[in-house]
């Protein structure tokens, strides 16, 4: 409106003459005003008579090196302000051409087919005895790291991207490539590596003294590997790990992706052959294919170990991420076993009783329908009960557990629904969907990850043995079918209290770190401060808050949160926060001084060096914002606790390893690891396990594993 005003009558006296012209809203603001606007007036000019020199020539931006620059600008994909760059600063076309071709050129691969074994045992002696650096990628007949190999390519590592981290690691470019974009690749087909000399070799080049190879998604290349007699143990780069750890929150890690993003080349999906992108006949030749991704797993070994350098990771992943991907690979191999007997009962059980609530539920609807129809179901308490309709959703009333739960007492038909819904989720999501992945040897070998949650914990599936219930009885009855090998006994060591002892040393609050210390009940020693009564006066549901609140703080949880868990109303939740805090005042000054440390830096920080971006808290928007802190809140607590139990994985594997016992790794579910343990072994076993998670890491307050035996998980657990 200023601006309008000074356009229309050019000076502040002008407007005040023609005042009449104005609406009288902003007439009467302008009168009622007029000795302040006059007074700013006076006050906004910059002063402009000082002696300033000043030569605009000087000041010009520029000297920048355009090459680096447009690889940082593809990095960050950047590519409309790239244009936009060029344009403001007059660089012209001149300089954008100088900058080199865009990403997405093709890699050429010419191939070698090792095809006898003479051939292909010289070639792996002479990479093992020079101890080349070489990129691998395998080519499966099915699925990847579950199914047999039909062959290996492997290519030659060029590391000079890596010359300057900074600027390989955020660039992403190697500096190698430009016009040198090709690789020679070596084909080891399914027949060679049956054959005894070649496995042999293949050990030789792939074992500890032996050359560093890359891959991408190494663990399935270990598994397939494996299955032929053949330990792949010395790996320099996986790729997606890599990946990740720069950039914890990509959804995945394509190598394609990888390759377009920090190498500029273009890399057809797997299992395609574009034309051109290889410098052969033969569309959908698996030699073909798995030669131009060890291609590009080469020209990534440069920029992703220096981004990862230039990140101040290198040491997590040497130390932690790199050898953990062995580990994982060996426990997928054992697998865990499962009772499947016990298991097919469980099932049936639980598919009598999910008909029974449906006959139950059609009573008492009056007639039949379908349950899992969120129409149907909506028609038949909305509309036919007449129940209390609650949140609306875009296609009608709601019908989610949440919902319902606020209806259960106005019908008995709501508790046989949602108990109906908990009993067909446990049978489909569980007790089959656990049948259908035993396999022959009558054990699950699930998938285990390592580039799934942003926080850096290891997630599973093919099953998801994480999500199996943890307080249920049906929970319970799930891990029943979980048992060791004939001759064997379940040990089950799991941390306790993690999260909170990280909180602990992370916050250095004296009340916590002398409550750990001291190995006081830290929920009851936590609801005496919050209420403000005697430890031996705590009451269970006084201990039973503390403890929400407690764990609820590893998560970012805030008033409505815990309000939500508690079944409180906010403003008590919020004095027992606030109580929490005022008790143990590090807690709150840490929470603060880590979302201030990640709004200033972007990222936080766990004391292993992982890194986790959190873009949010630069929002404009305040619901993104608040996400955001308790994102910063949870990173450092989650992922300083995930870096514990995986350099707590790779200790125990190696400890197991160097005293040649039988014990073995065979699940791992949150902080709790599970081990097949031979009798004359458990004395050994139990000192070794808690040795390699106690000392995991070094904190202000004691590790304390809970250790545990069992003929099934369950036994184990209690």
């Amino acid at each position: 409106t200023a601006a309008r005003l000074i356009t229309t009558y050019g000076s502040l006296d002008n407007i005040y003459a023609h005042l009449d012209e104005l609406t009288p809203r902003l007439r009467e603001s302008l009168i009622s005003s007029e000795s302040s606007v006059r007074s700013n007036a006076k006050a906004t000019p910059l002063v402009r008579d000082l002696p300033v020199s000043f030569d605009l020539d000087e000041a010009a931006v520029g000297g920048w090196d355009v090459a680096e620059l447009r690889r940082l600008f593809e990095f960050l994909e950047f590519r409309t302000l790239w244009e936009r760059l060029a344009e403001a600063t007059g660089a012209g076309k001149m300089d954008l051409a100088s900058a080199g071709p865009p990403p997405g050129r093709p890699l050429t691969v010419a191939l070698e087919r090792l095809d006898n074994a003479e051939s292909a045992l010289h070639r792996l002696h002479e990479w093992a005895h020079e101890g080349a650096s070489l990129a691998v990628a395998a080519s499966w007949e099915g699925r990847e790291g579950r199914s047999s190999l039909t062959g290996l390519a492997f290519a030659e590592v060029s590391h000079s991207g890596a010359e300057n981290p900074e600027a390989a690691g955020a660039a992403g470019a190697d500096k190698g490539t430009g016009a040198d974009d090709a690789v020679t690749a070596w084909w080891v087909g399914q027949e060679l590596l049956s054959h005894v000399d070649v496995k042999r070799a293949l050990e030789g080049l792939l074992g500890p003294e032996g050359a560093q190879v890359s891959a991408h998604d190494a663990k399935a290349v270990m598994r397939g590997l494996a299955a032929v007699g053949v330990d792949f143990y010395n790996l320099q780069l996986d790729t997606s790990i890599a990946a990740y750890l720069v950039d914890p929150a990509g959804d995945q890690y394509l190598l394609e992706d990888l390759a377009a993003r920090y190498a500029g080349i273009g890399l057809a999906p797997a299992g395609t052959t574009p034309a051109g992108q290889l410098d052969l006949s033969g569309p959908g030749d698996p030699a073909l294919l798995a030669a131009e991704r060890a291609g590009a797993v080469a020209r990534l070994v440069g920029p992703l170990s220096a981004a990862l350098s230039a990140r101040g990771m290198s040491r997590l992943y040497d130390e932690v991420e790199r050898p953990l991907v062995r580990v994982l690979a060996r426990m997928e191999l054992v697998g865990v076993r499962v009772d499947t007997a016990e298991l097919s009962r469980l099932a049936r059980v639980l598919a009598e009783e999910a008909h029974s609530l449906e006959r139950q539920v059609h009573e008492l609807a009056g007639g039949p329908f379908l349950v899992n129809s969120v129409q149907q179901l909506r028609e038949v308490l909305y509309g036919k009960l007449g129940l209390t309709p609650g949140k609306k959703t875009k296609t009608g009333f709601s019908t989610d557990n949440q919902t319902l739960e606020k209806l259960r007492d106005e019908h008995p038909i709501i508790p046989a629904i949602l108990r109906y819904r908990e009993v067909e989720k446990l049978r489909s999501t569980y007790t089959d969907a656990l049948l259908a992945e035993v396999g022959p040897d009558g054990r699950i070998h699930a998938t285990f990850n390592q580039t799934v949650a942003r926080t850096g914990r290891l997630s599973s599936d093919a099953p998801n043995l994480h999500n199996i219930p943890i307080r249920s009885e049906e929970g319970r009855q799930l891990r029943r079918v979980f048992v060791p090998a004939e001759g064997f006994r379940l040990l089950v060591a799991d941390y306790n209290q993690i999260e909170l002892r990280v909180i602990a040393h992370l916050a250095q609050d004296p009340g916590l770190i002398e409550a750990f210390s001291t190995g006081a009940d830290i929920h009851r020693m936590t609801a005496a401060r919050i209420f403000g009564v005697d430890p031996h006066d705590v009451t269970i549901g006084m201990r039973s808050k503390a403890k929400m609140v407690s764990y609820g703080l590893a998560y970012g949880m805030e008033a409505y949160g815990l309000a939500q868990r508690l079944g409180i109303e906010v403003d008590e939740a919020a004095e027992i926060l606030t109580a929490y805090f005022d008790s143990f005042p590090r807690v709150r000054a840490y929470m603060d001084e880590v979302v201030a440390d990640a709004r200033d830096k972007g990222y936080t920080e766990t004391l292993f060096g992982r890194r986790r971006l959190i873009p949010e808290l630069a929002s404009q928007r305040y619901q993104v914002r608040m996400a955001g802190e308790r994102q910063a809140m949870n990173a450092g607590i989650q992922g300083l606790a995930a870096d514990i139990f995986k350099a707590a994985l790779v200790r125990l594997d190696a400890r197991l390893g160097e005293q040649s016992l039988r014990s073995r790794l065979i699940l791992q579910v949150h902080d709790e690891v599970l081990l097949e343990v031979p009798p004359d072994e458990e004395e050994v076993a139990t000192k070794v396990t808690l040795e390699a998670m106690q000392g995991a890491a070094l904190l202000s307050v004691p590790l304390e594993v809970n250790v545990s035996w069992g003929e099934s998980w369950a036994d184990a657990k209690g």
